[in-house]
Parts: C-alpha cells; structure tokens; sequence
C-alpha cells in the first residue's frame, strides 16, 4: 500500500532520498555510511525507516542481495520483477502484467491468497555481456 511521503519519518524521507539517488541497491550499512555525520548512527534506525518504506510500497527489497532500491512505480498496488545482474548488481525494475496475472491464477488455483509478489530475475545485464563478463 503507498502512502503519502508526508506519512514518513524524517529518517525515513533521508533514506528514501538516498536510495531513490543511488544507480545501485544499497544495503542498510551502505546507507548508514553515506548518512555519518547525522543524526542516525544506528543500524536499527536505518532498518526500520527501511521496513517502514518496503511496507508503504516506496521501496523494494531484493532478496538476493540483501539491499533496497527505491520504488520507480506510482501504481497504487503493483507486483513487481526484478532483473539482477549477478556481476555488477545492476537492477531493473520492471511491472510485466502478464506475469502478475499469471501469479494470481495459481493463488486461485492454490486457493491461496497472495499478499504480496516479488519476483527476481538473476543473469547478466547487457553492458557486463559485451564486456565478456
């Protein structure tokens, strides 16, 4: 579910600002280091701003490297793919429908609710296979 950026705590609107900055995922101690020198000094502070955007949809969390991008969709509830390259850690984000549709007929089948889809997509992005990588 979004919520209005002015539902979030003044750390997590630091964070939120960081991750939607960075060209790459940041983990929470990526983000406690480029916020030193203010006032969050704590690896607690930046997971809960970090859980506190993931669960208002403003965030993304990629499992299979254990960081955070900040979410480039204004649909209100979105599943959502994720296209990691496993040699430069580039990820895109992507909202392919299809998939989404796919992903609920086997929740119906399954009578099965799902509550949230996250898929990830590892390989190599198109500028690390040129370079042979």
């Amino acid at each position: 579910m979004r919520t209005k950026s002015t539902d979030i705590s003044a750390h997590g609107k630091r964070v939120l600002a960081l991750l939607a900055k960075s060209k790459k995922p940041l983990t929470a101690y990526d983000i406690l280091g480029k916020l030193q020198g203010t006032e969050i000094k704590a690896p607690q502070t930046v997971y809960r701003a970090l859980d506190a955007l993931v669960e208002r949809g403003l965030a993304h969390r990629i499992q299979s490297l254990g960081a955070f991008v900040a979410c480039h969709n204004d649909e209100e509830d979105h599943g959502t793919q994720f296209a990691v390259c496993r040699e430069c850690g580039t990820v895109l984000e992507l909202h392919e429908h299809r998939i989404c549709d796919v992903i609920e007929e086997i929740g119906r089948k399954l009578k099965f609710k799902i509550e949230r889809e996250m898929l990830e997509l590892l390989g190599v992005c198109r500028e690390c296979e040129k370079r042979g990588v």
